[in-house]
């Protein structure tokens, strides 16, 4: 079962930068097909291991092994959207970029305040003309969350989360998400990182006409290399590696104990009813450990400021259970016939085992370039595969970054997919 954070529908209108934005909460009525899976929720910090040790053993399918049948999911569900506009354009087409961040992410992985917005993905796109949603995926974030343990298995899969993608793109079409003006938007792209790319993925091969261009950005269709990504998160359980945020403590609790320990005389004048309540994260939503594992999973020693990694650990998202068995459910042959740029770091671990150019195959120029067999609807003229060097799996949190961002913005723009 589902909770839902609470916020007005419309919390705020900011102007940063270039930009101007409206954080939205929008309900989507959405049902989807879960898999059921015969195993238990894990409860404690060592059951996450043994999930993560069944999921990555060699030549066995774990997702396939404790399949026991499928069921239909259904439901509202509230999704916490950021929609940013150009400041001043004249476009009277505007293009929008539909952005699904990833694993360990929310939708701030694509407007990172961090150091003035000078990692922001939105800011770019925008800046080139473009308008923008990014959201918290399903689960995550300001959207809705799971409130019951077995829920992180049964509910929060995979494909109910494409479904809030698809729910979303059809609002941009008609006109009908909120914050955006009644705005209907004939030409929208999707762009996806990680998780968010196979989703994306999924998207258009099930909906092959509601998107007019995609990119998967940190992607390959190689997942030979996941089992670094889960075995490296060394995972715990969200409520216990941080449970200020993933808990249910409050700021009441705090004052509580530290009375009991006679400490309270230290912090005399301080508010604890202005520490924000935890998110009560039931067991089943895993995080990874530490910053030495977020290190291991994202980032490329020498290539990122040390203190981005802080702020990536401290601003850290979970997963369940329940994606992390569907996260390789997509099919190997998309339906999608329009432009495709997949965009992913030269030395990205899960998807390329940490260097995308050894492919052991002469004629495959890269690790990503595969990706084009699962495309036979893409012409070689539609289809580009991209290495960004000195970068690893958290494209966004690298000093070349921006680099990344034009790669795109240009892409888009060759295919006739700009803001007109």
């Amino acid at each position: 079962m589902f909770s839902s954070v609470v916020f007005p529908a419309l919390v705020l209108a900011s102007l940063v930068s270039a930009k101007q934005c409206v954080n939205t909460t929008v309900p989507v009525t959405i049902s989807a097909r879960t898999g059921i899976f015969n195993i238990a929720v894990p409860q404690t910090n060592l059951d996450a291991i043994t999930f993560a040790q069944n999921l990555t053993q060699q030549g066995r399918n774990f997702t396939n092994d404790v399949l026991t049948g499928y069921a239909t999911t259904s439901g509202t569900y509230d999704i916490s959207t950021e929609f940013c506009m150009p400041d001043s354009s004249s476009s009277t087409m505007p293009t929008v970029q539909v952005l699904t961040h990833g694993i360990g992410f929310d939708k701030t992985y694509w407007d990172l305040s961090y150091d003035n917005f000078n990692y922001s993905y939105v800011d770019v796109a925008t800046e080139a003309g473009y308008c923008t949603l990014n959201y918290d995926r399903l689960g995550l974030g300001n959207s809705s969350h799971i409130s019951d343990s077995q829920d992180t298995l049964d509910e929060l899969q995979a494909f109910l989360e494409v479904q809030s993608l698809a729910a979303l793109t059809m609002m941009l079409r008609n006109g009908t998400l909120p914050g955006t003006n009644g705005t209907s938007f004939s030409k929208v792209v999707h762009v996806g990182h990680s998780f968010g790319s196979a989703q994306t993925y999924a998207l258009v091969d099930m909906y092959p006409t509601i998107s007019d261009g995609i990119v998967l950005t940190g992607f390959s269709m190689n997942s030979s290399f996941t089992g670094f990504f889960v075995a490296g998160s060394n995972f715990m359980q969200a409520n216990s590696n941080q449970p200020l945020r993933f808990g249910n403590i409050s700021g009441a609790v705090i004052e509580t104990v530290l009375d009991m320990v006679s400490l309270t005389d230290l912090t005399a004048g301080f508010d604890f009813g202005s520490i924000v309540p935890g998110q009560n994260l039931p067991n089943g939503y895993l995080v990874s450990s530490n910053e030495g594992a977020n290190q291991y999973l994202f980032l490329l020693p020498g290539f990122f400021d040390p203190n981005i990694l802080t702020v990536a650990e401290l601003t850290k998202q979970p997963v369940t259970t329940g994606e992390l068995l569907t996260l390789g459910s997509a099919s190997p042959m998309n339906n999608f016939a329009g432009p495709v740029l997949v965009l992913t770091g030269s030395n990205d671990v899960p998807y390329c085992g940490g260097n995308c150019l050894a492919t052991g195959n002469p004629s495959l120029a890269s690790i990503p370039a595969a990706v084009a067999m699962s495309f036979p609807n893409v012409g070689v003229s539609n289809f580009t595969a991209y290495i960004q060097p000195n970068t690893a799996h958290g494209i966004n949190l690298h000093y070349n970054a921006t680099g990344a961002y034009d790669v795109i913005q240009t892409f888009l723009a060759s295919k006739g997919l700009a803001s007109s």
